[in-house]
């Protein structure tokens, strides 16, 4: 005896395929752009599967690199956790209640700071080097931005259509 089995008609599997499609291409995901202030964002870059990014630049006093380590905090806050640096000196922290300084092999890393910024504004100063790093990628301001340029950086749920519409626009990813 033989048992039939319904088949699915190649309609409605394609139907619910087409469905899950559209509903992952409206889920927001937060993103973190950077763009002049003034600008759309010259860099898009969905914080998908990491929650954490740094911004590194040279001291311009020191002229030793420095790295400040952000985490996407809760209502889309960027988060400073750590910095790290090479000199301690000049225009690096060194005030009590300020995170715990720790000296490793000569490197100097300040954690537990604990700030929270809505975004994060700079000048692009080109001999300062300033990049963001993320998962392994480097973006250096000075492919992206004029020198003297005013920035911000700051994280913003976007869809994934709104993603490819700003990187259509010519924002990098």
């Amino acid at each position: 005896m033989r048992i039939k089995m319904k088949q699915r008609s190649p309609k409605i599997i394609f139907g619910l395929l087409l469905i899950s499609l559209l509903a992952m291409f409206f889920i927001p995901v937060p993103t973190l752009l950077v763009g002049q202030q003034q600008g759309k964002p010259d860099i898009v870059i969905p914080l998908i599967f990491d929650k954490t990014f740094t911004y590194e630049y040279l001291h311009s006093v020191l002229k030793t690199p420095v790295q400040e380590n952000f985490l996407l905090a809760p209502g889309n806050n960027l988060l400073l956790t750590s910095t790290a640096f090479k000199s301690y000196g000049v225009g690096t922290p060194f005030l009590q209640g300020e995170g715990e300084l720790e000296n490793r092999n000569g490197q100097f890393i300040l954690k537990g700071q604990n700030r929270r910024f809505q975004q994060l504004n700079f000048g692009v100063i080109p001999f300062t080097e300033p990049a963001l790093l993320y998962r392994g990628g480097r973006y250096n301001f000075k492919d992206y931005f004029k020198a003297g340029s005013l920035i911000t950086l700051k994280v913003k749920t976007l869809t994934p259509a709104k993603i490819l519409a700003l990187t259509l626009e010519g924002g990098k990813i």
